[in-house]
């Protein structure tokens, strides 16, 4: 199954963990990189990326297989995406209680552009 990441302008939602892509989302909802065998997206708000904290922001994904992972962008990162670029950040490393494996996963942050894109290729 491919799961879109769905780049989008991002707003201040910064340790509120997503629910998956949605329109709940007021800014990016992308999905992650499939590790362990799933994916999990995370709200990066609009009013980080046009207004982005100097100190950066950290935000928590959607719970997946009864875990979430944090990703951490910087200042900087958040320019980038409101002028227009990507930036690729990964998580934290945090134990999958199914599976008992510590892993991590690679979220490629954008704004929208209206059409889903699909997640880079596990292992990327």
């Amino acid at each position: 199954m491919l799961v879109p990441v769905v780049p989008a302008v991002l707003q201040a939602c910064s340790s509120s963990p997503s629910e998956g892509p949605s329109n709940s989302c007021a800014g990016t909802d992308p999905l992650s990189t499939v590790n362990e065998g799933h994916t999990h997206s995370v709200c990066v708000p609009t009013a980080d990326m046009t207004s982005p904290p100097a100190t950066g922001a950290t935000y928590t994904s959607s719970n997946d297989g009864s875990h979430t992972h944090r990703i951490t962008m910087t200042a900087q990162q958040l320019s980038m995406v409101a002028s227009g670029q990507s930036v690729l950040v990964t998580s934290t490393s945090d134990v999958d209680p199914k599976t008992g494996v510590a892993h991590t996963h690679d979220w490629t942050i954008a704004k929208t552009t209206g059409t889903p894109t699909p997640p880079p290729p596990s292992g990327w």
